[in-house]
């Protein structure tokens, strides 16, 4: 027996992006003189969301999460995890080595490519290329993502995650390091409306922006700052802008529609 959509539950998630942590706490981020401490930030970040995750049913990781792509990093980063009170679901970023992810989170922390709760179906996907900032995604992987978008009911809903955006930003620096077969993607999306959301990482900075389907139907895109430090928006050159650590809150609604915002943690001097 199915449930009429107003009386099943809002499904709350928290993203976090591009922590570029180390094996170390007390490493600095390696590409600013500022006194930045990825996995410090971090550690203030999730202590905070403890405090924020009743309700909500998991915690996504979208992406960079070693600065130091090492086995040590992502052990660290595997306990600074363990005792998180939701589920935590991961993907990697260019900054990432997918394999020693896979090798080296486990417990609380896991690397699937959907994640189910109710109505909401959330793909994960891996837009990593070795040696590569930009993102990819290969035959294979379009294969596989068709596969998953037609075995999800048409009367459900499908939210995206990953590494690098999909549209632009209207930053040249940056849009250059984007998802590569944009155009491939949004036409495979183009067939299943039930895609309603696509969050990403990557660009260090607060985004919303969407794109817009021939037919005129549009789906929105988000994009999330990092946890470590955060970069101008629509700039045309890197530049840094602050170092407050974000987050986003995403609230996906039995009918369909999603809403969402970035919160900023202010950390002490």
């Amino acid at each position: 027996m199915s449930m009429q959509a107003n009386t099943l539950p809002v499904v709350q998630l928290l993203q976090i992006s591009d922590s570029h942590c180390y094996a170390d706490d007390d490493t600095r981020l390696e590409w600013t003189d500022a006194e930045i401490y990825p996995n410090r930030s971090l550690q203030a970040v999730l202590a905070y969301l403890v405090g924020r995750a009743a309700g909500c049913s998991a915690l996504f990781l979208s992406g960079d999460l070693a600065q130091e792509e090492t086995a040590a990093t992502y052990q660290h980063m595997n306990a600074m995890l363990a005792d998180f009170p939701l589920p935590v679901y991961a993907m990697p970023g260019n900054h990432d080595i997918p394999a020693l992810m896979h090798a080296h989170l486990n417990g609380k922390v896991s690397l699937p490519e959907k994640v189910t709760f109710g109505v909401w179906h959330c793909l994960l996907l891996d837009t990593s290329a070795p040696g590569k900032p930009d993102g990819h995604l290969g035959d294979e992987q379009f294969q596989r993502l068709e596969s998953l978008l037609e075995s999800i009911p048409p009367e459900h809903f499908i939210a995206l995650f990953m590494h690098h955006h999909a549209v632009f930003i209207d930053s040249a620096w940056m849009d250059v390091m984007g998802l590569q077969q944009r155009e491939r993607f949004w036409v495979l999306l183009e067939r299943f409306p039930q895609v309603r959301a696509v969050f990403n990482g990557h660009i260090h900075q607060e985004f919303s922006g969407e794109h817009t389907f021939a037919s005129g139907v549009s789906v929105p895109v988000f994009g999330t700052p990092a946890t470590s430090v955060q970069l101008k928006p629509t700039n045309p050159v890197f530049a840094f802008d602050h170092t407050r650590p974000a987050w986003r809150e995403i609230s996906l609604h039995p009918d369909g529609s999603v809403t969402t915002q970035v919160q900023y943690l202010t950390l002490p001097m």
